[in-house]
């Protein structure tokens, strides 16, 4: 592979499962990238992207993920892998549509494939870290620039899942969930604001509510209750996981309560924003500057 290459002379492979806007956003990225392959219905995230390196035709290619929106600035970038090591996982930013959040959630990754087909994550780990993300296990660049926008409100459901999901993970310290005890001491700040910003705000947008709960949920079951946290990585357990804490209860009432448990037992910073007030903190957060494509995120 040529040190330096242009991102459209790679492949872009789109993985999508059960996202209820898979199609529209399979739509959109075609139009953008005509080239564009897909893999969908593949169980397992580390499955899933295996797949997507066997139908690669390039030594390093993009994955797209079903809930998020290709920006078409990221076509006319060209990569120096004299800048970033080429084997490394790089993960760019992506917008949330909810929360207003920027950062490495759901956003463009770049793959080498050799890396791609020889690691062990989620359902195909060996060990109890790299179960439920692939950045403990797999070499990563973790880049500053956003280059898409994650659509995780088309249902309650989806908004719940991607909410739990990141409640959990932000509880985790290299894959392993933290004590109630030394919560506040041990999370790294960055996570905290984030974990605090997914329970707090989105109550301006379509089943924003319901990703809040997720992450309060998330949160709550992974460092108080105890629950097993590599459920993230099972789908189907996400669905049932849904069905037991919100499609029969009151979301606002299951907000408060998880709300106040949380503040009572962890000291989370978590506010109930109104609409109003959720649409004033996004106004309000600094705007997100793009710099160098392979510039790191911190």
């Amino acid at each position: 592979m040529a040190n330096r290459v242009r991102i459209s002379d790679l492949d872009f492979v789109y993985i999508s499962f059960k996202e209820p806007n898979k199609e529209e956003n399979w739509a959109d990225l075609k139009n953008k990238v005509p080239w564009a392959k897909r893999v969908d219905g593949v169980v397992g995230f580390d499955s899933a992207h295996k797949a997507a390196a066997e139908i690669a035709e390039t030594d390093f290619f993009i994955s797209v993920d079903g809930d998020n929106i290709l920006h078409e600035q990221f076509l006319l970038e060209t990569l120096d892998f004299d800048k970033t090591d080429p084997k490394a996982v790089h993960r760019w930013r992506a917008k949330n549509n909810i929360n207003g959040l920027v950062y490495g959630n759901g956003g463009i990754v770049g793959w080498d494939k050799e890396t791609c087909k020889t690691m062990k994550t989620h359902e195909n780990a060996e060990t109890e870290e790299n179960k439920v993300d692939f950045c403990w296990g797999v070499p990563h660049a973790n880049l500053h620039n956003c280059y898409s926008t994650t659509m995780i409100n088309r249902t309650k459901q989806q908004a719940f899942t991607a909410g739990y999901r990141e409640g959990v993970k932000m509880c985790l310290d290299k894959g392993k969930p933290l004590a109630p005890g030394i919560f506040k001491e041990k999370i790294w700040p960055t996570n905290l604001k984030i974990l605090a910003t997914w329970m707090s705000v989105g109550t301006d947008i379509e089943n924003g509510k319901y990703a809040m709960m997720g992450a309060r949920v998330g949160c709550y079951q992974t460092v108080i209750v105890g629950d097993d946290h590599v459920s993230v990585s099972h789908l189907d357990k996400m669905e049932e996981m849904y069905l037991d804490f919100i499609e029969h209860n009151d979301v606002d009432t299951e907000l408060y309560a998880y709300g106040e448990s949380l503040r009572q037992q962890l000291d989370m910073p978590i506010a109930d924003y109104s609409d109003d007030d959720s649409k004033f903190f996004k106004f309000c957060m600094p705007q997100h500057k793009n710099k160098g494509v392979q510039d790191l995120e911190y």
